[in-house]
């Protein structure tokens, strides 16, 4: 055969060895931008942990400081109290409600490694930091607790007003078709969905008492009358859920509780809608914190259309107070019989129905008590304070100034 010749092997070993000098330079050229990348990453990563060296320092220094500064109000509130020096409580009073959320920097006692509440524990663990420190942040989980309270009182207004329908339709037909052949009543898709609404009622009072848990760590003032409250709900809803759906106990229970379910959504968009106007009426004049939010629905809240407003609370806590006595009043003998106790009921037998609907009624009593207390309270305590801040010539002068502070766009307070 005939042999290439030898300048066509020539220019092959010249093309491989520069083919072979080009990837060298990219591998090079390449090598070279990994290391600057690199570089690059761990000079990043010491500014990071710098920073964040100077940033523990600084917290650990300003959470000093305010544990010194709380510690000297209380000193000088109780000078003061003994001296009845109506002007410096006043002061101090101005002093603690800066601390509490009413300057710019927010709540300080953030700052202070608040304690963390048993529930976020249990479900979070203790390592878990829930604290934002930043004032968006905060305000932004404060506008989605508001927003969880608005859709959620449309679901507890629009569910059981369904399933109320659906209940009227069943003792329709049962009364207009007794002796003859009846349509479907569909009883068990009714009472699938009142459990459904149930399950969905325990989702909403957990989540509502995790979110305010979570808001009470960022500064916001929430009554532990609220979170009891929502505590007593979810475990009466849990009640509920495990009662025999075909019980006549039940079923009676059912109407009553749905109704009122209704009345309370009600309640609870009058609240959110005005309230929150009124809320942020208060932050814009500095009376209230931005991390303030509107109150439970077993409480009347800030001041403003309380001819309103407390009546409504007032009208649904005994409302609730008649539905729990009178079932418990009603099925509490079915306590008194040995049946059931130690031995399965009698075929037929509502024991178990009658004594859940029994234990149902008074936690809906007790309830319905603690509501109206936490109610009364909070009206007694906006009359104390409002002849407090009468009493006091510093509060009657900046009154009759009409001066105040407020924050402007930013939180960042400036005299108007």
């Amino acid at each position: 055969t005939d042999q290439p010749p030898v300048s066509y092997i020539c220019v092959n070993l010249m093309t491989i060895e520069a083919s072979s000098s080009v990837n060298m330079d990219e591998k090079e050229k390449i090598f070279l931008e990994a290391e600057q990348v690199l570089n690059k990453s761990r000079g990043l990563s010491q500014r990071c942990s710098t920073y964040i060296n100077r940033l523990v320092g600084e917290f650990d220094s300003i959470a000093v400081e305010i544990n010194s500064l709380q510690q000297g109000i209380k000193t000088a509130e109780a000078s003061a109290k003994k001296l009845q020096a109506n002007d410096a409580l006043y002061m101090l009073k101005e002093a603690r409600n800066v601390i509490q959320g009413l300057g710019p920097g927010g709540d300080l006692r953030k700052f202070c490694r608040p304690k963390v509440p048993l529930m976020l524990r249990l479900l979070l663990g203790d390592k878990v930091n829930v604290v934002a420190f930043r004032v968006d942040q905060s305000i932004a989980i404060k506008e989605e607790y508001h927003a969880f309270r608005d859709r959620s009182a449309w679901y507890m207004l629009l569910g059981p007003m369904l399933l109320i329908l659906a209940m009227r339709y069943t003792d329709v037909l049962r009364v207009w078709g007794h002796g003859v052949d009846m349509p479907h009543t569909f009883s068990p898709l009714i009472m699938t969905g009142f459990q459904l609404y149930l399950l969905w009622l325990t989702y909403f009072y957990l989540a509502l008492a995790l979110r305010e848990n979570v808001l009470l760590i960022n500064g916001s003032r929430i009554k532990k009358e609220w979170l009891q409250h929502h505590y007593w709900s979810a475990a009466c809803a849990l009640l509920m859920i495990g009662l025999p759906v075909y019980s006549p106990a039940v079923f009676i229970w059912c109407q009553n509780f749905l109704l009122w379910s209704c009345v309370q959504s009600i309640v609870m968009m009058f609240q959110n809608r005005y309230q929150k106007g009124r809320m942020y009426t208060r932050i814009a004049l500095g009376k209230s914190s931005v991390m303030d939010v509107v109150s439970g629905e077993s409480s009347g809240g800030m001041g403003g259309h309380l001819l309103l407003l407390y009546p409504m609370l007032f009208g649904l806590q005994v409302w609730q107070l008649a539905i729990g006595l009178g079932v418990a009043y009603r099925f509490y003998p079915s306590f008194l019989s040995n049946e059931g106790w130690l031995d399965a009921e009698a075929q037929g037998s509502d024991l178990r129905g009658m004594r859940g609907v029994c234990l149902v009624g008074i936690m809906f009593s007790y309830m319905a008590i603690t509501n109206f207390k936490a109610t009364v309270m909070t009206f007694l305590e906006k009359q104390r304070s409002a002849r407090l801040k009468a009493a006091s010539p510093m509060g009657a002068r900046s009154a009759s100034s009409g001066r105040m502070t407020r924050p402007d766009s930013k939180f960042n307070y400036k005299t108007s």
